[in-house]
């Protein structure tokens, strides 16, 4: 498993992962803080949290490029098959591709959020829960990406359903706002349906938007209560992926 997780960092190196997403970072730094001094009033919160919305996402559409290209890539040229004829099982081949790109991806958050503690002023519990929720966030983001381009092996296609997953699942909560803000009195059976199909999706698609909100680096963490949510959400749906991944993968013929 060493040798898959040196092999992913080295990718990185060669598909200059870390240095296009450290130029998309510092470019969101330099625009974020600009976005925050035209600002009235909090210029230094405004910067902050149009920071950290930013780099999330540039992170997460990032790693998800990463994971599918290099997944696809490997079928192509036959890695695969020649990891496979070592002495290793599928699932350790699985689990050391998932903690390759997650290390990958923590060496660009784990700066970038040290350099936020020192520019800006920040409260330090919040700016820790962040960095906490959105490692796991990012290793949601993976493990779809992963069993994407497993099950498909098409980049295109794991490429734009690891993203579309991922733009449902941050936009879940606008979908639980509709539906519980819904007009009681007028009512047909259009919005019925609509309604109807929401309230499978909020069960399906994890709530995203919980995870890494930017307004906790500011003001805290306050009602914590959303933190049960992320933790039950994260120790189902991650077991849940992985497991798929292990199953999807033994079938395969090589």
């Amino acid at each position: 498993m060493k040798s898959i997780l040196k092999y992913i960092i080295k990718n990185g190196l060669k598909d200059k992962l870390y240095l296009g997403l450290f130029i998309a970072i510092f470019i969101a730094f330099g625009v974020s803080i600009f976005l925050g001094s035209t600002m009235l009033v909090e210029q230094n919160q405004s910067s902050l949290v149009f920071v950290l919305a930013t780099v999330r996402t540039i992170l997460s559409f990032g790693i998800i490029l990463f994971v599918c290209i290099n997944i696809t890539r490997s079928f192509e040229n036959k890695e695969i098959e020649f990891i496979l004829s070592k002495s290793i099982s599928r699932e350790n081949f699985i689990l050391g591709y998932l903690f390759g790109f997650f290390i990958s991806a923590l060496l660009i958050l784990l700066p970038f959020s040290l350099l936020t503690c020192l520019i800006f002023k920040v409260n330090y519990i919040g700016m820790l829960t962040w960095f906490a929720t959105t490692t796991i966030e990012i290793l949601i983001v993976i493990s779809f990406a992963l069993l994407c381009s497993l099950m498909l092996k098409n980049s295109f296609s794991a490429i734009f359903s690891a993203i579309g997953f991922y733009i449902l699942s941050r936009l879940m909560g606008m979908f639980v706002m509709a539906i519980n803000f819904g007009d009681p009195v007028n009512v047909d059976s259009t919005r019925d349906s609509l309604g109807f199909g929401l309230k499978i999706l909020s069960v399906i698609f994890p709530r995203l938007d919980l995870y890494s909100q930017s307004s906790w680096a500011v003001y805290g963490l306050g009602d914590n209560s959303f933190l049960q949510i992320i933790f039950i959400q994260s120790i189902i749906y991650l077991p849940l992926m992985i497991f798929m991944a292990f199953h999807d993968f033994k079938k395969k013929q090589f």
